[in-house]
């Protein structure tokens, strides 16, 4: 009962209200930016006993810290312009981001001649990642390892190297990432990855829309994949084929009407997709799965885009991640692509293509956040609507006391006459923790999780902070072997959560354990999972 009232009786407690934002009636008052200071902390802060140990002072002297050129780059104002409290904020959110910053935060300091120095404040994250998973889910065991410097020389590029093994393949890669291209706004990625069946590159050249009244944005991306397309049935691969598939887009778009807060944007796109399937062969037992039709594609055509964006961002704490500030849109976003894959092109078909995002966010006070997201997307040649998808997820966050959250996710997928390769599973890796990946396959699915969330005060060396939790998991799958939807399966389970406080997004490591309450004759009693994939 004690513990019972000590969980309960914080929530009769009064919620905070939002602090306010001191640069607002800077810009009201009119005030210029007479200078910028940027102050770059190491990873370990040493005024802090916590952090002054020897783990601390040795890491700091490891690190590279950030050159300051990178930092002001990054900014969305300069010396001599007027406060622009929008642009301070976005700022901030844009150096949060950076994979190589823990925190950012800027300040103003008044100066006697009326102007105000704006200090920008960053800290450093630890960069260096060596992230290691390994899971075992229905008798299928996998394991990953990266290594991923995310700031190498202080220059904010970041180059990784990974290895992973499932019971689908072997893979080891590289990838560089840099987001200030020669000093730019241009960002850079490349990733190639050798398989056991084959390999993964892709390389995107793009300049984004970096603050909300960037005036235009243009890029192309690129990828070719050479592997095996494998599919699945209670757990067990049934079909395999040699599937290849070659991708490029070109995008240009320009800000068309920016009223207050809100921008709309139009653009361009041109597509070229290449997909290839080798002849199938069933490699597990055969059963009611007919096996799929493998159609060769050649999509190819132009399409007109439009996207609408609002600034109604909001920082959170300790709902993702922990100790780490967490953005998030509040306003009304989306986006929406109308396009023709032409047989003059050199298309092998001649058929409309649509895709349409939108998303939104709640949050009545800073201890609640719903977030909203639905997709649609697809193609409609002469014979209908194909490789048709239509998705909805909300997820809900909500603090019991400072320590204590409630998260919640549920998801909807609908799809029609899905491409083989965009199937539809149920399953560990779906969100089903207790149950095997690729439990069964569909071509509509719904899931909810509910999960129990405690942080404590315990943190190692500045390093590692420890959390549990408690979840629940449900879910259902309309199948693809015409026998209706599947019952509804079921797990609960609990785990630890250690907490990277020394990451940029706080990341979380994750141990749990999970057991089916309704569990197939084929699978175990247990899954276990360790890792830092977080899906809410």
């Amino acid at each position: 009962m004690g513990v019972l009232l000590a969980l309960v009786l914080p929530l009769q407690a009064a919620k905070p209200t939002r602090p306010a934002k001191p640069w607002k009636a800077l810009e009201a008052s009119k005030v210029s930016i007479g200078k910028i200071e940027v102050e770059i902390g190491d990873v370990f802060d040493l005024s802090r006993p916590d952090e002054n140990i020897w783990i601390g002072r040795w890491a700091n002297r490891l690190h590279i810290s950030t050159r300051e050129g990178v930092i002001r780059r990054a900014l969305l104002f300069a010396e001599g312009e007027r406060v622009r409290e929008r642009r301070i904020y976005e700022t901030e959110r844009l150096l949060r981001a950076l994979p190589f910053v823990k925190s950012a935060r800027i300040d103003p300091v008044l100066q006697p001649d009326g102007t105000v120095v704006a200090r920008v404040r960053v800290r450093d994250a630890w960069t260096t990642q060596v992230n290691a998973g390994y899971s075992q889910v229905g008798g299928q065991k996998s394991l990953f390892l990266e290594i991923d410097e995310k700031n190498f020389l202080g220059m904010g590029k970041s180059v990784a190297y990974d290895f992973s093994r499932d019971h689908e393949r072997s893979t080891w890669g590289f990838s560089y990432g840099d987001p200030q291209l020669f000093g730019s706004r241009w960002t850079l990625g490349a990733h190639i990855q050798y398989l056991s069946d084959g390999f993964v590159r892709s390389f995107n050249l793009e300049r984004p829309f970096f603050a909300l009244d960037t005036p235009w944005s243009t890029g192309v991306a690129m990828s070719q994949r050479r592997s095996s397309l494998y599919l699945y049935d209670q757990g067990v691969e049934i079909f395999q084929a040699p599937f290849d598939q070659d991708e490029v887009r070109l995008t240009g778009a320009w800000a068309l009407h920016q009223p207050g807060d809100r921008v709309w944007r139009g653009g361009l796109l041109l597509k070229r997709q290449d997909t290839r399937y080798g002849p199938i062969t069933t490699t597990g037992p055969s059963g009611s799965l007919p096996p799929p039709l493998l159609n060769d594609r050649r999509l190819r055509g132009p399409a007109l885009t439009l996207s609408t964006q609002e600034d109604a961002f909001e920082s959170f704490e300790d709902l993702l991640g922990m100790d780490t500030p967490e953005d998030y849109n509040l306003g009304w976003t989306g986006d929406v692509e109308l396009g023709t894959y032409s047989r003059s092109w050199g298309s092998s078909m001649a058929a409309p293509f649509f895709r349409v995002r939108v998303s939104k966010g709640w949050s009545p006070s800073s201890e609640d956040l719903t977030l909203l997201t639905a997709s649609w997307d697809g193609r409609k040649p002469a014979t209908g609507l194909e490789d048709s998808h239509l998705g909805l997820s909300l997820v809900q966050y909500h603090k019991l006391t400072p320590n204590q959250i409630l998260a919640a996710m549920a998801v909807v997928d609908l799809a029609r006459r899905p491409d083989p390769e965009r199937w539809y599973y149920l399953g560990g890796d779906q969100g089903l923790r207790g149950f095997p990946n690729q439990l069964h396959p569909g071509d509509a699915r719904w899931s909810a999780s509910f999960d129990y969330r405690l942080l404590t005060e315990q943190r190692w060396w500045g390093l590692v902070r420890l959390g549990y939790s408690a979840f629940v998991d449900v879910g259902s799958i309309r199948r693809m072997d015409g026998q209706g939807w599947s019952r509804a399966y079921a797990d609960v389970g609990v785990g630890l959560r250690l907490g990277n406080l020394k990451s940029s997004a706080g990341r979380v490591i994750l141990l749990s354990v999970a057991a089916p309450l309704n569990r197939e004759p084929y699978q175990s009693r247990w899954q276990i999972t360790v890792g830092n994939t977080m899906r809410f």
